[in-house]
C-alpha cells in the first residue's frame, strides 16, 4: 500500500500493530493531502465524516462523503488521490479474513451446522461491495462511533464485540440487496445478475455527479441500457425514479453539509439546484425546516 500523508497529519490504526486481513482493524485519518494506490486489501467499509473523497474501482470513480459510505470486498483495488484546501476526515473499518461471512453463515444456519464443523468455510457475499447512501447517517455514525471510542481506547476488551454489531449491520444490507436483485425485472438468474450489476454503475455513477446537470440518456449510457429499460429497471429495483434518487441524494448531501458547519449558500452553491430558493423549497420539504435553521442547530 502506498499512502501519503501532508500537513503533519498522521493516520490513526487501532489496535496498534495490528494487519489488515489478519486482525479487525480501524483508520482513522483526518489530511488535506492523501494519496493511495492499488491497494488490495480485506472487505471494507470506508466512510467520509468530512468534505468528501473519491476512490477509483475497476476504473470508475466513486465518490463517498457524509450521506453514504463504500463496501469494497476482499482482495478488490482501490486508488485514492485527497488533494484539498479544507482537512477530509475519514474512518474506514476492514474486517479480518472471513469475519463477515462467517457472520452471516452462522446467522443464516442451524446452531448444530456450527457445532459439527465449525471451521467449515463461509460462502462468498455477492452485491455487497458497493457505493450505498447513507441519508440517516447509520453505518457513518456507527463507524464515528467506533473511531472516537478507539482513540479513547474506551472499548479495547469489546472491540471484537463492535466489529460483530458492524457486521451485523452489513447483513441487514445485504438482506436488502437480495431483495432488490429479486425485483430485477428478468426470469433467468445470470440475466437478474448482470442487469442489477448494470443498474448499480449508472446509481453510482448519479453520486459522481449530485453536484450538476446529469440527463437519463447519460446514466443509462453509463449502465450500458436504453433509456427506457434503465428507467423502468430502476423504478422497479431502487422503488423511486432517477431523478427522484439524485434529489434526495442531493438533500441527504446538503444536510450534512449544513450540520457539519458549511455556510447555507456554499451548501446550497454545491446542491445541483438552480436557484437559493429551490434549494431552500426542496430542502424544507424534505426535513420540515429550513437549511438555515438546521446550521443553527
Amino acid at each position: 500500500m502506498a499512502a501519503r500523508l501532508q500537513n503533519g497529519s498522521k493516520p490513526f490504526l487501532f489496535p496498534d500493530g495490528a494487519r489488515f486481513g489478519a486482525d479487525n482493524v480501524l483508520l482513522h485519518a483526518s489530511a488535506r493531502r492523501h494519496r493511495v494506490e492499488e491497494f488490495a486489501g480485506p472487505l471494507s467499509i470506508k466512510t467520509v465524516l468530512r468534505g468528501s473523497v473519491s476512490w477509483l474501482v475497476d476504473g470508475q470513480e466513486l465518490v463517498v462523503d457524509p450521506a453514504s459510505f463504500l463496501v469494497l470486498g476482499a482482495g478488490e483495488k482501490y486508488s485514492m488521490n485527497i488533494d484539498s484546501e479544507r482537512r477530509v476526515e475519514t474512518a474506514c473499518a476492514f474486517f479480518r479474513d472471513g469475519f463477515v461471512e462467517e457472520a452471516a453463515q452462522d446467522a443464516t444456519g442451524q446452531v448444530e451446522d456450527s457445532l459439527e464443523d465449525p471451521q467449515r468455510r463461509a460462502p462468498a457475499l455477492p452485491f455487497l461491495s458497493r457505493l450505498h447512501c447513507d441519508a440517516e447517517g447509520v453505518m457513518t455514525g456507527a463507524v464515528e462511533m467506533m473511531a472516537e471510542r478507539s482513540a479513547a481506547t474506551l472499548f479495547p476488551s469489546g472491540f471484537e464485540e463492535e466489529f460483530l454489531l458492524l457486521s451485523n449491520r452489513l447483513l441487514l444490507l445485504y438482506e436488502q440487496i437480495r431483495n432488490r436483485v429479486a425485483r430485477v425485472p428478468a426470469v433467468k438468474a445470470s440475466t437478474r445478475e448482470e442487469l442489477f450489476r448494470r443498474l448499480e454503475k449508472g446509481r453510482e455513477f448519479l453520486h459522481g455527479q449530485s453536484g450538476g446537470a446529469v440527463s437519463l440518456e447519460e446514466v443509462a449510457r453509463i449502465a450500458c441500457l436504453s433509456r427506457y429499460h434503465f428507467h423502468r429497471a430502476f423504478v422497479q429495483v431502487f422503488e423511486q425514479t432517477p431523478h427522484g434518487y439524485l434529489a434526495h441524494l442531493r438533500l441527504s448531501r446538503a444536510h450534512a453539509q449544513l450540520r457539519s458547519g458549511q455556510t447555507v449558500t456554499e451548501t446550497w452553491l454545491a446542491s445541483g439546484f438552480d436557484s437559493p430558493s429551490a434549494f431552500s423549497r426542496a430542502f424544507r420539504k424534505a426535513y420540515g425546516v429550513t437549511p438555515s435553521a438546521v446550521r443553527r442547530s
